[in-house]
């Protein structure tokens, strides 16, 4: 099952009136029996007067921000997050099914388009050897041909990260 939460509200959900950038606000997540998930973004003042509907399954405080710096800060959280998982497929070589290699070449490619990673030299017995630009460290990743099934394996966690 997938559910999508809706982006915060510009308006609070008891008053009606206009969020404004800077403003507290209470975001609350809420499952009604029969219904989608909804959110409601409420100012602290007025929620003594909302009543969810159907059972709540989480709320949080936050500081409304500019809709340009929540879209960069979105951006650089995923990015982060790619590098993060890139990273994390070297801690251990097992990779009996070839996934890792896939996935390893895929991301190795669109961090060096964002240039995170940097190539060294050209390919080599089908490996090429990137530059991790902050740390320093070198990676080996495979440049195999990919098949269909690997692709299909893999799609879920790419659906993930390039979205």
């Amino acid at each position: 099952m997938e559910w999508q939460v809706k982006p915060i509200s510009r308006r609070c959900a008891v008053s009606g009136e206009p969020l404004k950038v800077g403003d507290r606000v209470v975001c609350i997540i809420c499952k009604p029996e029969g219904a989608s998930i909804e959110r409601a973004d409420v100012l602290p003042a007025n929620l003594h007067q909302f009543r969810p509907q159907g059972l709540e399954l989480g709320r949080w405080t936050r500081e409304l921000k500019d809709r340009f710096e929540e879209e960069r800060e979105a951006r650089l959280q995923l990015l982060a997050s790619r590098e993060e998982f890139f990273l994390s497929l070297y801690t251990d070589s097992a990779d009996p099914s070839g996934d890792k290699a896939v996935l390893k070449q895929l991301l190795a490619l669109l961090l060096e388009r964002k240039r995170i990673l940097r190539s060294i030299g050209k390919p080599a017995e089908n490996i090429q050897r990137y530059l991790h630009v902050r740390t320093r460290d070198e990676f080996d990743v495979p440049t195999d041909e990919f098949q269909p099934e690997q692709i299909a394996r893999v799609q879920p966690a790419l659906e993930t990260l390039v979205a």
